[in-house]
């Protein structure tokens, strides 16, 4: 599959690397589909991106690499759409805006996937964390976005350099 998007130019992926979002996203609720991707200038950011709509790509950090006390609290009914089971591996990662010097995250309503049942979701968390949190440096490479973005930098690179 080929996506034309503004922020990585034509990417090629296969189906199995994009992850399925059936609700959508908070005011993206018709995109369903999403890759992530990685930030080849900062390894603690990784990108997700729309597979229809090549203008819609956001940047997110494991939340818990800058702030290592977040836990999430949710009803489990809110990740029904997960189909998680014991032992299911998740990572929750949150969404960043600003510029430089001035970057927020929203801890609020973090994104969650599923990686072997390429499912993701946005919730609204239980706990009253801030939907602009502060985040003061990006400084330091995320081993867990690194690891989620790592096969795909590898299909990326390798069809760079086919090219």
């Amino acid at each position: 599959m080929r996506i034309e998007t503004q922020r990585f130019g034509t990417i090629s992926l296969d189906q199995d690397q994009l992850f399925l979002f059936p609700a959508g996203l908070i005011g993206m609720e018709s995109l369903r589909d999403w890759a992530l991707l990685p930030d080849l200038e900062n390894e603690s950011v990784a990108w997700l991106q729309s597979a229809s709509r090549g203008d819609r790509a956001l940047p997110l950090i494991s939340p818990r690499a800058f702030f290592p006390d977040y836990r999430v609290q949710v009803s489990r009914r809110e990740l029904t759409s997960l189909h998680l089971k014991p032992g299911t591996e998740t990572y929750v990662l949150t969404t960043i805006s600003g510029h430089s010097g001035k970057l927020t995250t929203n801890l609020r309503s973090p994104i969650v996937l599923n990686l072997s049942r390429r499912l993701g979701c946005q919730i609204i968390t239980d706990n009253d964390y801030a939907l602009q949190q502060p985040v003061h440096s990006l400084a330091g490479a995320s081993d867990v976005v690194r690891e989620l973005t790592s096969t795909t930098t590898a299909k990326l690179s390798a069809k760079k350099s086919a090219a």
